[in-house]
Order: structure tokens, then sequence, then C-alpha cells
């Protein structure tokens, strides 16, 4: 249908009337006589129902634009709300909680919850290493603590026999020697202290990564091999007998496989080994050391036996304690604290008992087996062995 516009008369053709616009709808007519039927309609007629809906279709659109929008921000509120909150939940978060105190809950939203699992993530791993960092801190506080504590009296015996030499420059020869022995004294007692604080600080920050599998017949056989050529006039006994090579370290193979740290381990074999030279022995003889790997109940077992007096019932378990020392002592006072650590931090126990002949000391340690697949650990709570003690 289309409008057009023309005039019509009106009396006869006498007059013009006004100007009409009309619409014209044309139809083609199949009969006998072909042809196309025209009708036209005033526009008048059909006006006011045009008006009428286009101001009925303004109405609507003017309603609908508003009613729409607030639809569309409810249901956008909606939708965002979860994000909202984990929003606020992670600005109201205090740092001291950490992971712990996000307490996110699912909500169904993949998005949604997926973010908030990287973010528990990245606050996990910020809690991992700001403990870390806080373990660092307190290790080198006791570190500083200890070894301030424990070098103040080779240090005040130090400067004293620096002054005794400095104000008698008339000492006998032997009298000067005798100080001399006293510095060199003074001064490997202090390396020694230094070295195995150091060392248990390294304990005390050692990480699961460090760990694997290994035979415990390697750090034994080592620290075995390593006792002989510091002092060879020691006997030592070690079963299973390990297969020297020229040049290199005793190499053999026991079976008895732990999940450990090489380092700790070896750090556990040569400390006692160096208590059994130093204690284990009659006045004015070597010492004699047995050492024996074996497995007894799903357990790696080594003991070291010495021939020397032994250590009393009462006094078997202050042993582990830090600077423990016998009055007769050239030691630091660590040397079986280390030893503690290091079997504490593998899962296992030490004790001290008699050798089966009734006579020395024996030291006897007791790690878990594993399996040829096994592969993790998990480490004991972290405790402070350099300020502290370990409890009986």
């Amino acid at each position: 249908m289309t409008t057009v516009r023309g005039r019509a008369a009106a009396g006869g053709g006498a007059a013009d009337a006004a100007a009409r616009s009309w619409r014209v709808l044309a139809v083609r007519v199949n009969g006998a006589t072909p042809g196309t039927l025209w009708v036209f309609v005033p526009t008048s007629v059909t006006d006011p129902q045009v008006q009428a809906v286009r101001g009925r279709v303004l109405l609507i659109a003017l309603l609908a634009a508003p009613v729409s929008g607030l639809i569309a921000l409810a249901v956008a509120g909606r939708a965002t709300a979860p994000l909202r909150r984990l929003g606020r939940r992670a600005a109201a978060l205090d740092p001291r909680a950490g992971a712990a105190g996000f307490g996110h809950e699912r909500t169904g939203v993949g998005d949604i919850d997926d973010l908030a699992a990287v973010l528990e993530s990245v606050l996990a791993r910020y809690d991992e290493q700001a403990e870390r960092t806080a373990q660092a801190l307190e290790t080198a506080r006791s570190f500083s603590a200890a070894a301030s504590h424990e070098l103040r009296t080779p240090l005040m015996s130090l400067q004293t026999n620096l002054d005794v030499l400095t104000a008698h420059p008339e000492l006998s020869a032997a009298e000067r020697a005798d100080i001399l022995a006293d510095l060199r004294g003074d001064h490997r007692r202090m390396l020694e202290l230094l070295t195995a604080l150091r060392t248990l600080a390294r304990g005390d920050l050692v990480e699961v990564e460090a760990f694997g599998p290994l035979d415990l017949a390697e750090p034994a056989a080592a620290a075995v091999a390593e006792l002989h050529r510091r002092r060879p006039e020691i006997a030592v006994d070690f079963s299973p007998q390990p297969r020297i090579d020229p040049g290199s370290y005793p190499e053999l193979a026991s079976g008895i496989r732990v999940f450990g740290w090489e380092a700790g381990l070896r750090i556990v074999c040569d400390n006692l080994l160096a208590n059994a030279a130093v204690h284990g022995h009659a006045p004015g003889q070597p010492a004699r050391i047995a050492v024996r790997l074996d497995r007894q109940d799903g357990q790696a077992v080594l003991t070291v036996d010495d021939s020397g007096p032994g250590i009393a019932p009462q006094d078997r378990a202050a042993v582990f304690d830090r600077f423990h020392r016998r009055r007769d002592s050239p030691g630091s006072g660590l040397g079986l604290t280390l030893v503690a650590q290091q079997v504490a931090l593998h899962r296992g126990t030490v004790t001290v008992s008699t050798p089966p002949d009734g006579r020395g000391c024996r030291m006897e340690v007791r790690l878990p087996l594993i399996s040829s697949d096994a592969n993790t650990v998990a480490l004991p709570a972290r405790r402070d062995w350099i300020g502290a003690a370990p409890s009986g």
C-alpha cells in the first residue's frame, strides 16, 4: 500500500476541494478479464489510528527503557555480588591471619571460585614465605645469643693470656709454651663452637626438598673413612665392611635405604664417631669403636659402640642437651645435640645404652626404612635447637 497526494473535484468540477492524501492498494485480478483492482482510501480515515499506535509505541519505549535498565542493574548486581563480597573480604583481611583468615565459601560461580582459589594459593605461599623468614630471624637471634654467651669465657681467657704475655716478657720458654697451648685450645674451642652453631642453624632451616632416598651405609662409611684419615690410631670395626677404593670414599650398597638428607645423616655419623673417639676409651689407651648397620621391625638401626666408661642411666637424657659437656671434655657440648636434631628431622629416635658385653657406651639411632618407590617425607614441627635444649 502506498500513499499518494492528489486533488479531488467537488460540485461537478465547479470548484477544487482541498488537497487530500490517499492510501492506494493495487491488487492484480486474474480471471476471465485480467486486470488490476485499485483501492483508494483517504489518509484522514487511518491517520488517527496511526497516531494512536505511534503514541503507544513511544509511551511503551519511554517506560520500558528505565525499567529495562533497572532490571539489568539488578541482574548485574546479583551476578557481581560474589565478586564484591570477595573484594571486601580481601580488603578487610588481617595480614596476620593469612590464608586461614580468608575463609572463602564456594558460590557456585566458576570464575569467582577460581579467582578465590588463586587468592588462597597466593596467601598460602605468602604465609609459607613469612614463616620461613620468621624462622630464619629466630634462628639468627638464637645463634647470636648462644654465640655471645658461649664465646665469652674463651674470649676472656684469650685476653688474659695475651695480657700475661704482654706484661711479662721475661717468662721462661716453658711458661710461654703453656700459655700458647692455652691460646690454641681456646681458639680451637671457639672455632668448634661456631661451626656447631652454624650446623644447628642449617638444620633448623632445612627444607623437605633436600631429602631423598639414600643408602644409610653411604654416610656411615664416609664418616668411618674420615675418622680413619684423621685419627689412624683408632680402631674402627664397621659392619658391613665397606669396599675401599683408592682415592675415594668407601663404596657399598647395604640395601638399608632411608628417605633422608644426606648432609644431615653425615652429621649424625660424624658426631657419633667423634663422640666415641673422645670419650670411648680407657685412660692412656686409644678408643675402639664398633659401627653396625641392621634392619629391625621396619627400621634402619645404626649403632656405635665404644670401650669407654659409659654413661650412667640418670645422665643419658641430658647428653643431648645443648652445651652439655663433661668437665674434661674438649668439645663444644653441641655434638650430640646435632645428632638429636638430625634424627628428629628424619622422624627417628636416638638412645643411649650399654653394649651387650656390659662395657662402654652404645649410641643407637633408629630411622624408618622406605620402599624403593618412596619419595616423600613430612618434616616435624619446627623447633629452635640453638636457643632451647631438647626436652627429655
